[in-house]
């Protein structure tokens, strides 16, 4: 016959607190992120409700090739909302109209939002001389020939 192990209080406390502290770690964890998914909600929830006609997507929302640069913006509004329009100089060698079929905004392109502004930009390119005219919006719909 065997015989039985004599109960050790010392262990059964040790493996107590050992189960606590991994249930309160995981509750931390679970509050956390659920605090960050409402923030993050939040965030998005205020860019839809919040958002106005004057809203402009900033510049960095534009992907430049390498060369192409910026030289000034202007922001316009009308009846469908504000635009800014970026002047962008082509890189050297490079025509207006190569530099917007590059770009694939000929006649518009969209641009999917990021993960902190979900968005889409509208982008349009119109040929000015020897620059580029990017008309940038949030309000666009998609080109239909």
């Amino acid at each position: 016959m065997e015989s039985a192990q004599p109960f050790d209080h010392a262990a059964w406390v040790a493996n107590e607190g050992a189960i606590r502290r991994r249930r309160a770690m995981w509750i931390a964890l679970v509050i956390a992120a659920l605090l960050l998914a409402l923030l993050y909600g939040g965030r998005v929830a205020w860019l839809s409700m919040m958002a106005t006609e004057g809203d402009v997507p900033p510049a960095s929302s534009v992907p430049l090739p390498e060369g192409a640069e910026i030289m000034g913006d202007s922001i316009g509004c009308g009846s469908g909302g504000c635009s800014v329009t970026f002047t962008v100089r082509p890189p050297a060698g490079q025509s207006p109209e190569a530099l917007a079929e590059q770009m694939g905004a000929t006649p518009q392109m969209s641009v999917p939002g990021t993960f902190w502004d979900p968005r889409t930009v509208w982008v349009s390119a119109r040929p000015a001389g020897s620059v580029l005219n990017l008309v940038v919006d949030y309000w666009s719909t998609e080109w239909v020939p």
